[in-house]
């Protein structure tokens, strides 16, 4: 959801968006940094020792040099870069910004979608033809369950939320009530 993304991690984000375009490099570099987030989420100890303030700043570029020894020189600049300027805390922020960049580029929406029950393979199918109908782009769907909005959908896509949910209109048809003043002389 790239609406929460630190601004610093924009800059970062959008700076090597721009040369990745120039070196027609975008999904590649796109595919680096999300494979270098899944490495660190799933080894904690290298993940706290890169955020760790007091681990020399030397010591965490040899660190990520070896995470990213294949990886495209561009990406692993880039991350040098928010080493050296003591931001590599915001390298998750600017991997969520760099990717929504990157999907502009390939005319797809990523829209998030709450349902209080698992959609069908089918309704996810008919739903993701309706918004990229609707929206003139291929959607992609990422898809949660909370059962706690009763019913209905919520939708959110680069900014924009859509609550169609079951809660959101009891919340307004209560908000009606409590708000609503009583006619003079009811016995309400």
């Amino acid at each position: 959801m790239a609406e929460r993304v630190d601004p610093g991690a924009r800059v970062y984000a959008e700076a090597l968006y721009e040369a990745a375009v120039e070196a027609g490099r975008v999904k590649p570099i796109d595919e680096n940094l999300s494979a270098l987030l899944e490495a660190l989420a799933s080894n904690p100890a290298v993940l706290r020792a890169i955020m760790n303030p007091e681990l020399p700043r030397e010591a965490k570029r040899r660190i990520l040099v070896r995470m990213m020894d294949e990886a495209d020189p561009l990406a692993r600049n880039a991350l040098l870069v928010m080493v050296d300027n003591g931001r590599l805390p915001l390298v998750q922020d600017m991997q969520i910004a760099y990717a929504d960049l990157a999907a502009r580029e390939e005319q797809v929406l990523t829209v998030h979608v709450t349902t209080a029950v698992p959609l069908d393979p089918g309704q996810l199918d008919a739903l993701q033809k309706r918004i990229s109908d609707a929206v003139g782009q291929h959607a992609r769907i990422a898809a949660t369950v909370d059962e706690s909005i009763l019913g209905g959908l919520v939708l959110r896509a680069r900014g924009v939320l859509v609550d169609a949910s079951v809660r959101h209109r009891l919340a307004e048809l209560r908000r009606a009530l409590v708000n609503t003043p009583l006619p003079i002389g009811s016995e309400a």
